[in-house]
This record gives structure tokens, C-alpha cells and sequence, in this order.
């Protein structure tokens, strides 16, 4: 990986996980607190745009993670959140786009619900605009659909630790996803245990 990378959703648990796994490279952590910068991605493109700034890579991580959240949060704000950061890559001609998406993203293939949740819906919405970012700028970017993630815990309750994800795993499958080079968007599962 070469060149600075921004991570939105720094304050939480994959963004603080991947930013102790990248220490001793150029990264930046954005959040609305507990960050480098803070920034809030709802107030748009505009509010945003001088973090992203000389940044070639934006791994965009920043969501309110729960499946059952209220349009609010899980439509609305993590859809606006996405768009925000799809609108500062371009502005800021970042050079790569990685997205968290979920396995909520492919809910009845994974058994999780036979009906699409806000939260779903708003990684599905995610997964089109960074696709379309990706077709529209010739750069490369990746869709990664990790399961349950807690670094805290080491195992779940027995429907998500068939789809947890650990730390060495999920540092893993972003590592892949940064050195991935194209062309276009390619979306892959991020599950397993490695520790």
C-alpha cells in the first residue's frame, strides 16, 4: 500500500482496529469524535472535502452497524454518509474506494431475515454508488461484506459465530482489498477466524 490512506468510522471498532493494524503508515482516522478529524459526514461533501485532500486511498468504514435500525439512522444517515464520501473521492481525485458493506447485504442467502432492512438496504444503495465510482473513474474499488465483528469478544452467540469475522481475518481481507488492483469494483465476503 503506498500513498495516505483516510478512514472514516475511525472511532469505531473496525476503524480503530485497522488504524492499530496500518501503525507506521500514513493513515488518518475522520469520525465526528474520537478521531483525527472530526467530521461529520451527514453535513455533506462540502464539510468534508479538506480531510480528503491529498488522500489516495479512502477506505469508508463510518455507519451506525446495527441491522435493526430505525430509517433514520440506517436508511437515511448511512446512505447520505456513503454519497457524502462518493461525492469528496471525486472532488478530491482519490485513486481507490474501499466500502464496508455487510453480509446484511445478502440477507436470505445467509439466512439473517426473509425481508430487507433499512440497513440492508442502505449497503446495498452503498455497494451501487461506489460500483458506479468505480465505472466512472476507472479506479479501482472493493465492496467488502464482513459478518459479526467484535475484537473484544471472542465468540458470539451461536447465529452470528457462524458469520464473525476476526481481527486477523478482517485486517486480512482489507489488507487484500488495498492491494487489489482492478479494474473496476469487486465485492467480496469478509468472514472467517484466522486467530
Amino acid at each position: 500500500m503506498t500513498g495516505k490512506v483516510l478512514i472514516t468510522g475511525a472511532a469505531g471498532r473496525m476503524g480503530r482496529t485497522l488504524q492499530q493494524h496500518w501503525q507506521g503508515r500514513a493513515v488518518v482516522g475522520l469520525d465526528r469524535i474520537g478521531a483525527d478529524l472530526a467530521v461529520d459526514l451527514l453535513q455533506g461533501p462540502d464539510a468534508c472535502a479538506p480531510a480528503f485532500t491529498g488522500i489516495e486511498t479512502v477506505v469508508h468504514l463510518a455507519a451506525d452497524p446495527d441491522p435493526g435500525s430505525p430509517f433514520e439512522r440506517g436508511g437515511y444517515g448511512n446512505t447520505l454518509a456513503t454519497l457524502t464520501v462518493v461525492a469528496a473521492c471525486l472532488r478530491a481525485d482519490v485513486r481507490r474506494l474501499i466500502f464496508a458493506s455487510s453480509v446484511w447485504a445478502d440477507a436470505p442467502a445467509w439466512g439473517l431475515s426473509d425481508r430487507t432492512t433499512w440497513y440492508a438496504a442502505s449497503k446495498l444503495a452503498g455497494e451501487a454508488m461506489v460500483r458506479a465510482w468505480a465505472d466512472q473513474t476507472g479506479n479501482p474499488a472493493v465492496c467488502l461484506r464482513p459478518g459479526y465483528f467484535d475484537p473484544d469478544s471472542d465468540c458470539a452467540d451461536d447465529f452470528n459465530e457462524a458469520l464473525r469475522v476476526d481481527v486477523p481475518s478482517l485486517c486480512r481481507h482489507f489488507d487484500e482489498a488495498l492491494a487489489w488492483a482492478g479494474p473496476g469494483c469487486a465485492i467480496r465476503y469478509a468472514v472467517g477466524k484466522l486467530g
